[in-house]
């Protein structure tokens, strides 16, 4: 029987997923949906593997290559309106 994989953080089980991975590169947001990932079933927090990892390290470098799906607006707020 294999054992479990546990979270880092918190020692939760983790299952494999799907998910999308924020980036902020240079003050840009950048998106990338749909990366596998095992993702902890208490805290959330997301793990990848060596080759998807380097696989997002490449897109970092790179992703002014590429074409997007499609933009969506952002709102950004100052931290002086959350603070009040």
């Amino acid at each position: 029987m294999r054992k479990k994989d546990l979270c880092d953080l918190c020692g939760g089980e983790l299952e494999h997923k799907s998910v999308d991975l924020e980036l902020h590169i240079k003050k840009k947001l950048l998106i990338c949906e749909g990366l596998p990932a095992e993702v902890c079933k208490q805290c959330g927090e997301k793990y990848f593997d060596a080759k998807v990892s380097a696989k997002i390290d490449e897109f970092i470098k790179e992703y002014q290559k590429e074409k997007p799906l499609r933009y969506i607006p952002v709102p950004v707020f100052s931290g002086d309106v959350v603070l009040e």
